[in-house]
């Protein structure tokens, strides 16, 4: 087996996601990737069994990199309030700075090969929900399902960026903040 080329995997990550932006998933082959990242189609082979393969590899790892974005700087010596709006402000600006995982997460989601991921293997979402199971008991968060108190913590982080990529608003600081407090506001008492 030849060795995995990282200069040639990154060409094949980069291609898959602008790809993924132009056609999405249904218009891509591998043939397409490869032409698109100047390699051989057997190369992408070295790297990946198949397509299907190659872009749950990808989700994956664009949401481990989420993950490792939001939880920066975290520390449990942080009140509850300091924990939550970290993770808000990180997961926002880890997204701003990287736009084209966004596009590709959102898109991937909507496909079958989602099926086949579990948000328990994420460690972002055993961590927030972890986090509400504790604000739970003691009664900082509304007792309530976990996930619509992660749909209205942290879904509109989704529609705020798509909304600042649209140049709908400028998410700038002060706006960021201000969403921030919102989304913690909707879940305390």
């Amino acid at each position: 087996m030849r060795p995995k080329d990282q200069t040639k995997y990154n060409a094949i990550i980069n291609s898959s996601l602008e790809l993924v932006k132009e056609l999405g998933f249904t218009g891509i082959s591998i043939s397409k990737i490869a032409k698109q990242a100047n390699i051989s189609p057997a190369t992408i082979y070295i790297h990946f069994k198949n397509k299907e393969d190659l872009f749950t590899k990808l989700y994956t790892k664009i949401r481990t990199n989420m993950s490792n974005g939001a939880l920066q700087g975290i520390h449990e010596k942080m009140d509850m309030e300091q924990i939550f709006k970290s993770i808000w402000i990180n997961s926002f600006s880890y997204n701003l700075n990287h736009p084209d995982y966004l596009i590709y997460r959102e898109k991937f989601e909507k496909t079958p090969m989602m099926e086949n991921i579990k948000q328990e293997d994420f460690e972002l979402y055993i961590y927030v929900e972890n986090l509400f199971q504790r604000g739970i008991k003691k009664h900082i968060f509304k007792d309530l399902p976990i996930p619509l108190l992660i749909s209205f913590a942290f879904v509109p982080i989704i529609t705020l960026l798509n909304f600042h990529f649209e140049g709908v608003i400028n998410m700038d600081e002060n706006y960021i903040a201000e969403a921030c407090e919102i989304a913690w506001n909707a879940l305390n008492h």
